[in-house]
């Protein structure tokens, strides 16, 4: 945590970059590291690899979105992404900074870059921020509060998830001291959906299907059906809440059809490590939670899945 204190105070400009598909933790902690580089006087961008979905606007409504263009800077820190293939097209910027730095919590991190501050038990990215922050004196400020905890309740399901640790609810505790809306910061990060998006959902969960003696639970979206509610699929999330809450289930799938390709979450109810499944498919993440890609029909891909999750349980 040193090295990668001192490399950060030291450098002349930096691109933050999220993973694709950025969500709540990611784009909060980008957003903390650049308050607290341009603290120190260091020029910071973040650039995204798509628009910032529209439930996040509260946290990434400047942040830049990759155009092609790749433009030098000294430093690159990778925030909350355990694999560089989840970087996309952004490859070309990580490859044309001076130093990269890498770091995240997800336990199937491959600890690329010059240096990683890799901590599998922190409950978030944001989490490892605050520890990181005080090794580099930085002054907390109530925006930087609001962004890292923002980033803590996102990951941890309003601290309802497993990863929560005691010392999850010690950073929480002192981050709210800074007279952040907490209350606030929890609705918009789940209970603020538009109702084009939650008449979907409904609709959604009549197409539940269950696998394994009900332990293995799926739902499935296409392209062509979030359309028949004005949505675009990739601005539809939380899918895998939905088997998520079904009594019995042990895994959770949600199959969502994005740009030609089927985006998999995962979730683990029980003690199925579903980082075990996404890892067959070249994915990622936590015990408790991981996605990947396929790149195959949404019912072969659901196929798949299944078998995969079948062979973990």
């Amino acid at each position: 945590m040193k090295k990668v204190a001192e490399l950060i105070k030291n450098a002349k400009s930096a691109v933050l970059l999220p993973h694709i598909s950025a969500d709540a933790d990611a784009l909060a902690s980008c957003q903390a590291m650049r308050c607290a580089l341009e603290s120190f006087g260091i020029d910071a961008v973040i650039i995204a690899e798509e628009k910032v979905e529209p439930r996040l606007s509260f946290i990434g409504d400047d942040v830049c979105v990759f155009d092609g263009d790749i433009l030098e800077f000294d430093t690159c820190i990778v925030l909350d992404c355990g694999d560089l293939e989840r970087i996309g097209k952004r490859a070309e910027i990580v490859n044309s900074a001076k130093t990269v730095i890498n770091i995240d919590h997800h336990r199937t991190n491959k600890g690329f870059g010059d240096v990683s501050l890799v901590c599998a038990d922190a409950s978030a990215t944001g989490e490892i921020l605050y520890t990181l922050f005080k090794e580099m004196d930085v002054e907390i400020t109530q925006k930087i509060a609001k962004y890292l905890y923002t980033a803590i309740c996102s990951d941890t399901g309003c601290f309802a998830y497993s990863n929560v640790s005691p010392q999850t609810f010690i950073t929480a505790s002192e981050l709210i001291r800074y007279d952040i809306n907490h209350a606030e910061i929890a609705r918009l990060l789940f209970d603020c959906v538009d109702i084009d998006e939650e008449l979907l959902k409904a609709e959604l969960t009549k197409n539940i299907k269950s696998y394994c003696d009900g332990k293995v639970t799926t739902v499935t979206m296409t392209e062509e059906f979030a359309k028949r509610f004005n949505l675009n699929s990739d601005e539809v999330d939380g899918l895998v809440d939905i088997p998520r809450r079904i009594r019995g289930t042990e895994i959770a799938v949600s199959l969502k059809e994005v740009n030609g390709k089927i985006r998999v979450s995962l979730r683990s109810n029980g003690d199925a490590d579903v980082s075990k499944v996404a890892l067959k498919f070249d994915g990622g993440g936590h015990i408790k939670a991981a996605g990947c890609s396929i790149y195959k029909s949404i019912e072969e891909a659901e196929a798949m899945v299944v078998a995969a999750c079948e062979e973990v349980l």
